[in-house]
């Protein structure tokens, strides 16, 4: 295999979208590897490693994923990725912790000021809100990376910031 490529997507969410996309990458004889796909809305995201061939290069990728049909008026990135040696905590999933309650100005600011403060580092986040007539319910899920002699206070502050904002408060460890 020879070099990776960092390749990122934002555009409208059409049918096909994906699979035209990872068509294309593995007709070059590339593989992936750390991909996210999100929808906000009609708009979406799609970001991934893409392992690629010596034969094709990054200018290459980028011209022939914008002439795809289902990806047309979005926007593509493509750009080396040096590889790392080293995989580090940033890849393993220790925690997952999901916040639930009534939005309220500042909320994932505060929840991930005390994922910081406490030596968490998120691998994954979404949030969501959902309309109620009455309220709006905001919902906060973290996929987090934290070492284990830091996790019993990092999850002691995050109950305390639940418990103060009035949300509630959910973890499983992985």
């Amino acid at each position: 295999m020879g070099s990776s490529a960092i390749i990122s997507f934002l555009g409208e969410n059409k049918p096909n979208l994906i699979s035209e996309i990872t068509s294309y990458l593995t007709d070059k004889g590339g593989e992936f590897s750390g991909v996210t796909f999100a929808t906000l809305g009609r708009v979406c995201e799609l970001t991934m490693v893409y392992h690629k061939s010596e034969k094709i290069e990054i200018n290459e990728i980028r011209s022939e994923l914008e002439k795809l049909q289902s990806a047309k008026n979005g926007d593509f990135q493509v750009k080396p990725l040096e590889a790392f040696s080293d995989g580090g905590p940033t890849t393993k999933i220790t925690h997952r912790v999901v916040l639930s309650g009534e939005d309220q100005k500042g909320l994932l600011n505060k929840i991930i000021k005390t994922l910081n403060e406490n030596n968490a580092l998120i691998i994954r986040m979404n949030t969501e809100k959902i309309t109620f007539s009455e309220k709006t319910q905001y919902i906060c899920r973290f996929a987090i990376s934290i070492r284990d002699e830091n996790a019993p206070q990092c999850l002691s502050q995050m109950v305390k910031v639940a418990g103060e904002m009035k949300l509630t408060f959910r973890y499983e460890t992985s």
